[in-house]
């Protein structure tokens, strides 16, 4: 868990053409672009960033801003030290130190901690709450990872009679799993040909629709492996599987470990096989 010995910071603006000489960090702190253009250099790297960037710099880092030369700039920043970090977060040397094209909920997150700044007047002599801390280390985590809003793929990203499809799907497997469907039944539903939508599914997910309904089911299957006592008989029967041997079998195929072994594997601290399809397709998971 994070812990901080302290946090400030706030919001700063720059006429055009203004520019911050170079300095040494002695702690952290996290820039958030909010108006105009900066260039940030570093002792190895320039950047040229737009509104939407976030930078994260850490101490010792030698670095210089040369503000937007045509219009004003603003940016949110704040400083923080560390007085403790999670085990599992890269050691600081390795980090990122700009994210252009972030996942606009690190920039919610950035607004919130500047919000927070705000109503602690007696920031930074006292340390944050662990509840503040917790903010900062989503933030920072999210930062961290290679999250960009470019490459997220939410569900109103895909063509609409995928879409269609994909709820029809969701609503058998979780209303009446053993229902017989075929292929004219996706085709029925979203409302264009057989081959426009087996084309549509392999190009949005790398599958025909027939396999992702069969793949929907086994990766229903693999969550309540690992959230649920069920027996295995149990979860075939609850995946739309009246056979428990040829619910195996399909298992297997799909994640070359059998149910009964990723169980075990689990009960061992082993993760479970990956999932087959995005997991925001996965039926409901109830028992």
């Amino acid at each position: 868990m994070l812990n901080l010995k302290y946090i400030y910071g706030g919001v700063v603006q720059y006429h055009a053409g203004e520019a911050l000489r170079p300095r040494v960090l002695h702690d952290y702190e996290m820039v958030l672009i909010i108006e105009g253009q900066a260039t940030y250099r570093t002792d190895h790297d320039e950047f040229v960033l737009q509104p939407g960037s976030v930078i994260l710099a850490r101490p010792g880092s030698r670095e210089t801003y040369r503000w937007d030369p045509n219009a004003q700039t603003r940016h949110a920043y704040f400083h923080f030290d560390i007085e403790n970090m999670p085990a599992d977060w890269p050691e600081p040397r390795s980090w990122p130190t700009v994210r252009s094209r972030p996942a606009a909920v690190i920039g919610a997150l950035f607004r919130h901690v500047i919000q927070l700044i705000y109503q602690h007047q007696n920031w930074p002599a006292v340390a944050p709450q662990p509840a503040e801390c917790r903010i900062v280390e989503a933030l920072i985590s999210l930062f961290l990872e290679e999250h960009s809003a470019e490459n997220t793929e939410f569900e109103y990203g895909r063509p609409e009679p995928v879409r269609r499809a994909l709820k029809w799907m969701r609503e058998v497997i979780d209303e009446n799993p053993r229902q017989p469907v075929q292929l004219e039944d996706f085709v029925r539903v979203a409302g264009v040909t057989d081959k426009h939508l087996c084309r549509l599914f392999q190009k949005t997910l790398g599958h025909a629709p027939m396999q992702t309904y069969n793949l929907m089911r086994l990766q229903l299957s693999l969550a309540l492996l690992s959230c649920t006592n069920m027996t295995i008989k149990q979860i075939a029967h609850r995946c739309g599987y009246d056979n428990q041997f040829y619910f195996s079998r399909c298992f297997t195929k799909a994640f070359a470990r059998s149910p009964s072994r990723v169980r075990q594997d689990m009960s061992l601290a082993i993760p479970p096989p990956s999932n087959p399809l995005p997991v925001d397709i996965t039926p409901r998971v109830y028992w």
